[in-house]
């Protein structure tokens, strides 16, 4: 039955009417009114510096994907040894499912303290369409050595990839990426208030001699603080009667931002490094907008002096926000791991913006497999893989790729890092996450399942 049904399919479509569908005889007139466009395209492009021959075979087409990969490994073993690939990638997801309006969901977080994602109603009833992974005219492209006589030439790479690519790209864990890989950090600091300046009192890395007063409320008036910059305590202020140390505060500070570039370039990488981050800069910022909310400074007869209170603080704030700016950025290198310049004849000035340019020249380590979302939008998405030991430049890309298999995602994403002063700090200075890699987690992969499938 399938095969008398699939040889009437082929004949009527080979079947020519001849009162509808007959060939019919054009002029040259009548030619030059007909225009059209092959569906397949092939390119050769010759880069001399390389001595490389490319032959791209281009589709003119619009490729929508919406497809789920439950392990994406690809050179495993062999030269990298047993275990380790170039690419291993897992619950790998092109496209999403959106809400009514749109936008992409997100699953549910597994990670304390993870931000939520846009929209994180995974209800059934949110659940309103996909999103496809669009690729505009793929390709394959073919990299030829010694293509100048036939007995010498050779296919050292081959190339996937498209002239657009756009859209939700979801990865549950990235564990091995090789290739180049860029695009924009965006970190927004929310403004909080009655945080305090040093550690909570029985929390790890806390000594007591750093604790804050405000771990717990007490006295009267005196709440407990809603967060902790976990800065380990210094003196500030000392007018003899009056004495302020940073555990004796809690201050309310604004929102800050910037903006930063994050790049990797290599093989089998397991980081990104965010560049020109301006985290001294962004000290500065946070210090300069600062208020005193509460202040306890020890008095000769007990309790807190009332010499050095809110009020007090705020009136001498502007005579010591250079101090505290400077006292911060060393806390920063220090728990960064970087070395913390000594002062020697440097003017205050000085050794504050030697502070501060140290700090903007660090490029922060971030952890690829806190990376759950990317919103491509690339017009030199690939995947490659190639031969010649010293890597291959393909046409267009800014960085050759290794030996191996690649994928390049250059100016492809957008990282949105949106989090509080405290927890930012902590992990600077307190406990050691920010030089782990691990300054901030990020909002879990989105949905492209419906119903209640976590990966399909």
């Amino acid at each position: 039955m399938k095969k008398i049904l699939l040889k009437g399919l082929v004949a009527s479509a080979f079947s020519v009417s001849s009162m509808s569908y007959a060939m019919t005889h054009l002029d040259d007139d009548s030619l030059a009114n007909v225009t059209g466009q092959a569906l397949f395209s092939l390119v050769k492009e010759k880069d001399s510096t390389q001595g490389l021959d490319f032959f791209k075979l281009a589709m003119q087409a619009e490729l929508s994907l919406n497809t789920n990969i439950k392990s994406l490994q690809l050179g495993c073993g062999g030269a990298n040894g047993a275990g380790a690939c170039d690419i291993d990638i897992s619950e790998l997801s092109f496209g999403c499912v959106t809400n009514p309006m749109g936008a992409c969901i997100t699953l549910p977080t597994t990670l304390p303290g993870q931000p939520t994602g846009l929209d994180s109603n995974n209800t059934i009833a949110n659940q309103s369409a996909l999103k496809d992974f669009v690729l505009t005219n793929p390709f394959f492209q073919f990299a030829i050595k010694g293509g100048d006589q036939a007995v010498t030439r050779e296919v050292v790479g081959i190339r996937v990839g498209a002239e657009k690519a756009e859209g939700p790209m979801s990865i549950g864990d990235m564990k091995s990426f090789s290739g180049y890989l860029s695009g924009l950090t965006n970190l927004n600091i929310s403004a909080q208030q009655n945080i305090a300046v040093t550690c909570q009192r029985g929390t790890a890395n806390c000594a007591d001699i750093d604790a804050s007063k405000f771990s717990t409320s007490f006295g009267s008036g005196y709440t407990q603080a809603s967060a902790f910059l976990g800065v380990k305590d210094a003196e500030i202020l000392n007018l003899g009667l009056a004495k302020v140390r940073y555990r004796d505060l809690t201050i309310d500070t604004r929102a800050a931002s910037s903006n930063a570039n994050a790049s990797l370039n290599g093989t089998r990488l397991t980081q990104v490094g965010i560049a020109n981050l301006g985290l001294g800069t962004t000290v500065d910022n946070v210090v300069s907008g600062l208020k005193v909310n509460q202040a306890c400074g020890d008095s000769i007869f007990g309790g807190c002096n009332i010499l050095a209170g809110a009020g007090i603080s705020n009136a001498l704030l502007p005579l010591l926000v250079g101090g505290i700016q400077t006292y911060m950025k060393q806390q920063t290198l220090a728990g960064l791991g970087l070395a913390v310049p000594v002062q020697g004849s440097l003017s205050d000035a000085a050794y504050n913006t030697l502070l501060t340019n140290n700090l903007n020249a660090y490029v922060l380590p971030y952890n690829l497999n806190n990376v759950h979302q990317l919103d491509v939008n690339s017009n030199l998405f690939g995947i490659a893989l190639t031969s010649l030991a010293g890597g291959i430049k393909y046409p267009g890309y800014e960085k050759a790729v290794g030996q191996g298999w690649s994928m390049y995602l250059q100016d492809a994403f957008t990282l949105n890092v949106n989090d509080s002063l405290t927890s930012l700090m902590s992990n600077m200075v307190q406990n050691g996450n920010a030089k782990a890699g691990n300054i901030t987690t990020l909002a879990p992969a989105y949905r492209n399942c419906f119903g209640s499938l976590k990966f399909c």
